[in-house]
């Protein structure tokens, strides 16, 4: 297992955004701050209308670690 010299704050992770009204919504993020910003700045959707953030943990992304050179 390689150490990734990448902070954990830089890492993206996957989000599912639930709303009140049934749509799921994901966003790929840092953190949970991150997230609704990212949904106030589109602009389609209220950030009140949020019924809860879920860290998707069986995602991996790719470039996730990667080795300096």
């Amino acid at each position: 297992m390689s150490i990734s010299k990448v902070g954990n704050d830089l890492k993206q992770m996957l989000f599912l955004v639930y709303f009140k009204d049934g749509y799921v919504k994901p966003v790929i993020a840092s953190t949970q701050t991150q997230v609704r910003e990212i949904i106030a700045a589109e602009k389609e959707r209220n950030v009140e209308d949020i019924e809860k953030i879920v860290l998707e943990q069986n995602y991996y992304p790719q470039n996730e670690d990667y080795y300096d050179i």
